[in-house]
């Protein structure tokens, strides 16, 4: 074949076949690129401002749209555009929230595809499914933050997974048992604290990367560790964050048996209220590995199984019976339940329970506060009695009254004690302001003299503190003109019991009209009680005198004819006067 007959040929083919050209133009979008690459069809549409999956070729095999905000891919996303011969996908960089589980499904001879830096927080078990073909897939930099069991769909040619920097805080043991052709898994840079010994108990792995995560490497790591060290998988150092004894130690440097829990005790409830001849049953949930000893103390005694004051306690041991090792915690397998069964409460078993657990690994308490309060008797509650509130009131106005009533009595009674005050003359008055003194208490007996004068003193009272001043009797001489003066009667010499006072008066010079008016003596009887009465006019008690009248009246005053007569009078001859108290 000649020359001329290439170029017929191949301007045949062209002719005939016109579409042969087409994908070049990447569906006449600008931002795309369209070329061969490495021996196959490629779209580059890197960040080219897409936001949804574009319309290119049917015959396009690599397509890669990394940094382009797509947010979702449906279902059946690639098949709508008729994009089925893609072999390598990249959606890197998508702002990828949510994924249909058939959105890859009719891309039958996908080998890579590429969904990192998105935010995919979960992916179904089935989103891969239809793909069998796929050997490479990357997950990097999704928030998953855990694997289910069966997480991937059987992809019997999938050699290697990237899931570093996905969050990962739980993956399920079974979460790859779907994948036995990988060799290797990236894990590192996660949440990572445990793993399940199966987790990577597969065929064929070669490398398996799980620096920098927060390994805990206590009696849960401890199978997974073993497992690792002796599988020669890691290419990498890895390291422990706690617990603390063991913080940034290598994982080759920690022995198995060092790689323990302390026990746990939780007791439930934590606090009983009964009363005296219930039952009640409680108890105390433990765990630790190695395996911890029980027991329950009450007041610093062991407890077993015996009557204590009538009361029958009896202690249950219970093992965690159902443990799943591919569900349950770990630590779990090691539970026990220490049950205390108590009949007939008494107020002996009242007070704090102690459960206490201990092992080679530590040693871990709970307490029980067995209460049991005293019985209370309810009352109805009733309407306010206001009886007493009126008894009272009505009790503080009769007591009010019944003291006024008194002191209108004791201040009637008084009044009736004190004796009236009678007037004075001038004279008398001016009389008694020279003359006045106060004798002490006297009775009626001592108060009689030889004239026989009876006098009485009704305003004496035994009880006054004035009968304890006692004065000595006294003379009081008037001067006048010269002339001589009339001694006292023979009783005023004697000390006791008088207490008189003698007023000796001699008046001379008068003429005949007006007689020698005191002519002899006057005697005038000291009262008992008026030591110190602030009117100095005040009722004398009987008195005596020398013209045997009781008054006394100044020249020129009415009654002088009385007067004349009652000096005609003897001296012999004396009244006596009782003055009215």
């Amino acid at each position: 074949m000649g020359i001329r007959e290439l170029c017929w040929g191949i301007l045949f083919a062209v002719l005939v076949n016109p579409s042969e050209s087409d994908w070049l133009n990447c569906g006449n979008i600008t931002s795309c690129n369209c070329k061969w690459s490495s021996g196959k069809k490629t779209a580059s549409c890197v960040s080219a401002g897409l936001t949804k999956l574009p319309h290119l070729a049917s015959d396009i095999q690599v397509l890669d749209l990394h940094g382009n905000t797509l947010l979702e891919l449906q279902e059946d996303a690639f098949a709508k555009i008729e994009l089925l011969n893609l072999q390598r996908l990249n959606l890197s960089l998508t702002n990828l929230k949510y994924l249909h589980q058939d959105a890859f499904r009719e891309l039958r001879i996908l080998i890579e595809l590429d969904l990192s830096r998105n935010y995919l927080t979960e992916l179904s078990p089935d989103i891969f499914k239809g793909n069998e073909r796929l050997r490479l897939l990357v997950l990097n930099d999704n928030p998953l933050s855990k694997l289910a069991a069966e997480q991937f769909p059987p992809l019997q040619h999938l050699k290697k997974l990237e899931l570093s920097r996905c969050r990962l805080r739980k993956v399920h043991p079974f979460a790859f048992v779907n994948l036995r052709a990988l060799e290797t898994v990236h894990v590192h840079q996660n949440l990572l604290s445990y793993l399940h010994h199966d987790t990577f108990n597969l065929p064929l792995l070669k490398t398996l990367m799980l620096s920098d995560n927060p390994w805990f490497c206590d009696c849960r790591l401890r199978e997974f560790h073993k497992w690792f060290v002796r599988s020669n998988l890691g290419n990498e150092e890895v390291f422990c964050t706690g617990p603390e004894k063991k913080a940034h130690m290598s994982w080759l440097d920690i022995n198995e048996g060092d790689m323990v829990c302390p026990p746990s005790a939780l007791s439930s409830p934590s606090v009983i209220r009964t009363e005296t001849g219930a039952d009640i049953n409680f108890g105390c949930f433990v765990r630790g590995d190695p395996k911890p000893t029980v027991t329950w103390s009450f007041r610093h005694s062991e407890i077993v199984n015996k009557t204590y004051s009538d009361s029958e306690v009896f202690i249950y041991k219970h093992s965690f019976g159902h443990f799943d090792e591919y569900i349950d915690d770990f630590i779990n397998k090691s539970s026990q339940w220490f049950n205390v069964s108590i009949s007939n409460v008494t107020s002996d078993l009242a007070g704090e329970w102690r459960c206490s657990a201990k092992s080679p690994a530590g040693e871990a308490n709970a307490y029980l506060t067995l209460f049991l309060p005293k019985a209370r008797t309810a009352t109805a509650r009733s309407a306010p009695d206001y009886t007493k509130f009126f008894i009272a009131i009505g009790a503080v106005f009769a007591m009010a009254f019944t003291g006024f009533l008194a002191a209108c009595f004791c201040w009637k009674i008084k009044r009736r004690r004190v004796p009236p005050s009678r007037s004075f003359t001038d004279q008398e008055k001016k009389l008694l302001d020279t003359s006045l003194a106060v004798s002490c208490d006297r009775t009626s007996a001592e108060m009689g003299s030889s004239y026989g004068f009876e006098m009485f003193d009704r305003s004496m009272s035994m009880e006054s503190e004035d009968t304890q001043r006692c004065l000595e009797p006294v003379q009081i001489t008037i001067e006048g003109p010269s002339g001589p003066f009339p001694p006292p009667p023979a009783e005023f010499a004697i000390p006791a019991p008088y207490g008189n006072i003698f007023i000796s008066v001699q008046v001379t010079g008068h003429n005949k009209e007006y007689p020698d008016l005191l002519g002899g003596g006057s005697t005038l009887p000291r009262r008992s009680r008026t030591c110190f009465l602030k009117s100095p006019y005040d009722n004398m008690g009987p008195r005596v005198t020398a013209t045997g009248s009781s008054t006394w009246s100044l020249p020129g005053a009415k009654g002088d004819k009385n007067l004349k007569e009652s000096i005609a009078s003897p001296m012999s001859k004396f009244s006596t006067e009782f003055t009215a108290l």
